[in-house]
């Protein structure tokens, strides 16, 4: 009895344990200098290496102009970068055709690099370096870096969600950076892109639950052809650092929340942008509503600064919303344009400020304050002539207290400022250049001094203060 058990239970663990590496099994390694066709698994050809089973994938060499195609079914797939050179002579260079989930990981301290060359790509082609039609995730490894070069178009497409993790990724795109319709989700990494086009972009506009942007406790630094960032609905910054030294519009989306983070942004036109997207036929019915005439009520979209340390600098309008704002805590520095069609503060429904400190500066002709529902004391100096670029601009309380120093980036007329340390009935002196200018006293949530173009708006929207015959043509926009 006792040798009939003994025999059993053996042969229960023998057969757990076949069962057990029957589902984990090992990494395959490919050379990609020297790839060998492993039957059902690999195929190699003149101009391509392919994937055609789930399973984990170890790659090195240089892949000497071939493509690597995954097309494993619904099967998930794990490509292991170690030291490997995927360069492709025609199309993607890494092509996800069919997979289930996918995931690119690094080897630790390895140096990989993923790029297409120089052509033009017909409709029928994958339009990136590295692009997948299935979820895509890729992940870091100590002392691993990965470049992606989009020499034809994109560098980074993905047709699904896009994740990064814990990644040091270099992206060089002709046209668009990191494209994930469904979604970018960055997440303690860092990041570099040059793209001529947009850097970041989620555009899917048929689902609300999609088009988003989250970038979170990453440091990343960009340089754009036309938009920095774009989610078609959210765009969700928390924590890290971003830094968009050239754009066309720096931010840009239905919803954009800064929650913390360090971040500082150039663009050509709007700094940070909430706007609508709509598809062509959304365009068409749109128009077709309103007859034509232009722009319509407040969209149901909002700009909302909740922490961080936010400096804007822009050509175009700074804190520009389509829908409505709020700011209820962090630091917000806008350095808007002097040109009078636009302004540093733009926002066509309600502007509630909370808390936070704001220093907004640019023309006098567009100048805005946030709404007069703000529950924090505000204060709007607009000035006879421009103060010049290296002026102080200084704010001291009735005990001659100062509450702000602010040496003037570039030429402005008109500074809205709000702060924690103003108080209701307070009384202030405002200087620039050392000249006292005026004596304030805080007798509501708002105080201006001198003429400015336009006051709060509240629920007031653009058309009731100006024609749009007064404004110039911007010029076109990048195509």
């Amino acid at each position: 009895m006792s040798t009939f058990s003994r025999f059993s239970y053996s042969a229960l663990f023998t057969g757990l344990a076949i069962a057990s590496g029957a589902s984990h099994a090992a990494t395959q390694t490919i050379n990609l200098a020297q790839p060998e066709a492993v039957n059902g698994a690999v195929s190699v050809d003149k101009n391509s290496i392919t994937i055609a089973r789930g399973g984990d994938y170890r790659l090195s060499g240089d892949s000497a102009g071939r493509s690597l195609i995954v097309n494993a079914g619904d099967e998930e797939v794990t490509l292991i970068l170690d030291g490997a050179r995927v360069i492709s002579h025609q199309s993607a260079a890494l092509y996800i055709q069919k997979s289930g989930d996918v995931t690119v990981r690094l080897a630790e301290k390895s140096d990989n690099l993923i790029s297409d060359s120089d052509g033009s790509v017909s409709n029928d082609e994958p339009q990136g370096a590295l692009f997948s039609r299935a979820d895509l995730r890729i992940e870091g490894g100590t002392g691993a870096s990965l470049t992606v070069k989009g020499l034809r178009e994109d560098a980074i497409v993905g047709k699904d969600d896009l994740d990064l993790r814990d990644v040091t990724l270099v992206v060089d795109a002709k046209d668009e950076g990191i494209r994930g319709k469904d979604s970018v989700d960055i997440r303690r990494s860092n990041v570099q892109i040059v793209a001529g086009g947009d850097a970041i972009k989620s555009d899917n506009l048929e689902r609300e639950d999609k088009g988003f942007v989250n970038l979170e406790d990453s440091d990343i630094t960009i340089s754009a052809g036309d938009d920095g960032i774009m989610g078609a609905n959210k765009v969700d910054i928390a924590g890290g650092n971003l830094k968009i030294t050239q754009s066309y519009e720096a931010i840009e989306s239905r919803y954009i929340t800064i929650h913390s983070g360090n971040i500082e942004v150039n663009a050509k036109d709007d700094g940070l942008n909430v706007t609508l997207k709509k598809t062509a036929e959304q365009k068409a019915a749109a128009e077709e509503e309103r007859g034509g005439r232009g722009h319509g009520k407040a969209i149901d979209g909002l700009l909302s600064i909740r922490g961080g340390y936010t400096i804007v600098h822009s050509g175009g309008d700074g804190f520009d919303s389509n829908g409505h704002a709020e700011m209820s805590g962090g630091t917000l520095i806008v350095n808007g344009p002097l040109s009078q069609r636009d302004g540093y503060i733009d926002v066509d429904g309600t502007f509630n400020l909370t808390g936070g400190t704001l220093i907004a500066h640019g023309s006098s002709g567009m100048a805005q304050t946030p709404s007069d529902t703000s529950t924090q004391p505000i204060i709007q100096v607009n000035l006879d002539s421009p103060l010049s670029t290296g002026d102080h601009f200084t704010i001291r309380d009735a005990q001659g207290e100062l509450l702000l120093d602010y040496v003037a980036p570039r030429d402005f007329q008109s500074l809205t400022y709000s702060s924690a340390l103003l108080k209701k009935d307070g009384s202030y002196t405002v200087s620039v250049g050392g000249k006292e200018i005026a004596q304030l006293t805080l007798e509501s949530e708002i105080t201006r001094h001198g003429k400015a173009g336009r006051g709060p708006r509240g629920e007031r929207s653009w058309w009731q203060f100006r024609s749009d015959d007064d404004r110039p043509p911007r010029g076109p926009r990048p195509e």
